[in-house]
């Protein structure tokens, strides 16, 4: 028997214990104790939480000095690994690309304030064909559905069901 996808949050284990939904290899599963400075993009980890660079929460208490280390999002990028695919086409495509684009970095510049690990890694363009990767599943899944309330057409989004990776796929 098999659930669908987003219907349970947590699985009970064999000894009753709750185990977490996610199973991003990037992240820690037991989560990191100490305080960390990503050597790329500056974000810090501290309160079980990644903050951006100048955040508030960022500061750390005196006494605890921060180690280097490299966020999840820097490593995907390392690795060449996104967790969203998102592939845009259509001939209307063509002829708003320039706003389509700023609504694209309008909506990463958000989600990144939020979340500092959810980031574009790369945009590419083929004729009447834009792709975009991004590190977080969810931010692929924003582009998309901002891109489909903004300009309407035809959106698909099609979730892997054990690896955290989502492929959206807009047409019009």
């Amino acid at each position: 028997m098999t659930t669908p996808r987003g219907s349970a949050r947590f699985g009970v284990e064999e000894h009753g214990k709750r185990a977490a939904r996610s199973t991003d290899v990037y992240l820690p599963a037991e989560g990191k104790e100490e305080a960390v400075v990503c050597t790329g993009c500056k974000a810090t980890f501290w309160g079980k939480r990644w903050f951006n660079e100048g955040d508030e929460g960022a500061k750390f208490p005196a006494g605890h000095l921060p180690h280097k280390g490299v966020c999840p999002a820097c490593q995907r990028m390392k690795d060449n690994n996104p967790a969203g695919v998102v592939t845009l086409s259509g001939d209307y495509l063509l002829k708003h690309e320039e706003v389509i684009l700023n609504a694209v970095k309008n909506v990463e510049a958000k989600a990144r304030a939020k979340n500092p690990l959810a980031r574009i890694m790369e945009i590419g363009q083929e004729a009447n064909v834009i792709t975009i990767r991004t590190t977080d599943e969810k931010l692929a899944e924003k582009l998309g559905k901002e891109i489909y309330k903004s300009h309407s057409g035809k959106l698909g989004l099609q979730w892997s069901q054990d690896e955290g990776f989502v492929r959206v796929n807009w047409t019009r």
